[in-house]
């Protein structure tokens, strides 16, 4: 499941990315998946379908390490794993769409990296997990839920309610998710712990549209075995063995071109999905300090929303610019900052490569520069990052959500505006009532996307957005038809979490 960027929306791309907004990552698991698991006294399948709008999908291997298991991971080339099964038959995949207030103890630490990754390379039953997330901070509750299992067919849920965590456990087949309602009924036709079964459940339960179903996976937690469907509008099988694949090292495939690439020698993994990437680097002597100090105050003009496009190529600012207040929010969590030493220095066909460990109040992050002949800014990202020891990066600053104050509710075919919140955007809107469909949702000056019957996560997701940023509403009043529909622009705020859930 993805973890929506600003907990998983649209994702700056990799290429493009000046200060790459992982906070989403790492908040994140986006809009609803379908996970479930289907077992036996035979057989323990843990079932996936990833719903996402980025077409760049991955399937990485990451061998074991001092007190690390090994693992596969899926999810995009941003290197953010969505899910994954380690060598000892324990799985994971996250459902998000979900607003529970949720405030992590402080005084638990963070793991490095992405938590999920890290409780799946350190534990081996469902056990194990819950003890992992009891002792370790996760943001990503307020927004989203995990399934984990193991190869004994046990599987627990876990999440937030009410500020506490919550544990459901269970040891027969379940799930959840987008396609919970197809699943449930599924589940009672056919419950067959099969991998024909758990794929033919997995594509009745595929989404469609902007968020469609990108890959579907299920893993045998007993054998190790993995079997992949890259292609959603196709029933492709690619089938992996857990271990013949960690004995070819560290690797990767691009899911679209995976059956040609299968065939090639291993493609090594990139730094964003190593273990630990900010490990490989050290400090170096820093021969032209005119660079970094220029560097330095670009991210100075983002962090106060003042970005200039002379410093950047024409086509890396028409991906920065249109994203600069979320670099600007993402900034703002990271803290002060405090230093930036040089890692890393290369060229490469004309243009100047810079990596730098940055030290912010709350987070360091490995930053890579790539800069053209005119020290412009060309391509780069954020590679990694990990948060200080006793620092919570949460996904709303100062404990606070935004929107613009409403409460959805579905209501037979119909999405409705079930409440308002007394002082927000939207009550100071005399267009916005109680009972108001809603049927299209666009952002800023962007296109309207039409809003699926049925998806309620996704709507919240696509209202939700920076503060001070637009989105645009088409809504019916109760018992009007299409005729009537009109179109109100409301700008996004905070709220303290205290309130009902706004959107």
């Amino acid at each position: 499941m993805k973890l929506k960027l600003a907990s998983g929306a649209a994702i700056l791309s990799q290429e493009l990315a000046f200060i790459l907004a992982f906070l989403s990552f790492t908040f994140g698991p986006g809009y609803a998946c379908t996970i479930f698991v289907l077992t036996d006294t035979n057989r323990a399948l843990f079932c996936n379908n990833e719903d996402w709008s980025d077409p760049k999908t991955r399937i990485w291997f990451l061998p074991p390490g001092d007190g690390y298991y090994g693992a596969v991971y899926v999810g995009f080339d941003n290197g953010w794993a969505q899910g994954g099964m380690n060598t000892e038959g324990l799985a994971y995949d996250w459902v998000a769409g979900y607003n529970e207030k949720w405030a992590p103890d402080p005084n638990l630490p963070n793991a490095r990296g992405n938590s999920s990754q890290r409780m799946l390379e350190t534990c081996k039953t469902v056990n194990d997990a819950v003890a992992f997330y009891r002792n370790h901070q996760e943001p990503g509750f307020s927004r989203a839920r995990i399934l984990v299992a193991d190869r004994t067919g046990a599987s627990v849920i876990i999440g937030a309610r009410d500020g506490k965590l919550q544990v459901e456990d269970e040891n027969q087949c379940r799930g959840f998710g987008f396609g919970h309602q197809t699943l449930d009924a599924a589940l009672e036709r056919h419950p067959e712990t099969t991998v024909a079964n758990g794929f033919r459940i997995l594509r009745d339960c595929r989404q469609r549209g902007q968020y469609a179903t990108k890959y579907s996976n299920v893993y045998d937690l007993k054998t190790a075995e993995i079997f992949l469907y890259p292609f959603p509008d196709r029933d492709d099988e690619v089938k992996f063995s857990l271990a013949v694949e960690l004995k070819r090292g560290g690797h990767y495939y691009d899911m679209p071109q995976i059956i040609e690439q299968r065939a090639e020698a291993p493609r090594p993994l990139p730094l964003n999905m190593k273990r630990f990437p900010m490990d490989e680097f050290k400090p170096i002597p820093d021969k032209e300090p005119e660079v970094t100090t220029h560097l330095r105050s670009m991210i100075q003009d983002a962090a106060d929303g003042k970005s200039r496009a002379d410093d950047y190529t024409v086509e890396a600012w028409k991906g920065i610019a249109p994203l600069q207040k979320q670099i600007q929010a993402d900034l703002k969590r990271l803290g002060d900052f405090v230093s930036m030493t040089l890692v890393d220095r290369s060229d490469d066909n004309g243009q100047r490569s810079y990596r730098y460990r940055i030290q912010f109040a709350n987070a360091t992050i490995l930053q890579h520069f790539v800069l053209d002949a005119q020290a412009k800014f060309a391509s780069g990202g954020s590679e990694a990052v990990e948060s200080k020891p006793g620092v919570q990066l949460s996904e709303e600053p100062d404990g606070k959500l935004s929107g613009i104050g409403v409460v959805l509710n579905a209501e037979g075919q119909s999405l409705v505006i079930k409440s308002v919140v007394p002082g927000s955007p939207a009550a100071a809107q005399k267009d916005i009532h109680v009972g108001d469909r809603i049927i299209a949702v666009a952002q800023e000056e962007g296109s309207a996307v039409p809003v699926q019957l049925g998806k309620l996560a996704q709507t919240v997701a696509l209202i939700r957005g920076p503060v001070g940023t637009t989105v645009r509403l088409t809504i019916l009043s109760s018992g009007e038809d299409d005729s009537h529909a009109r179109v109100v622009s409301v700008v996004r705020a905070e709220f303290d979490t205290s309130t009902p859930k706004p959107n």
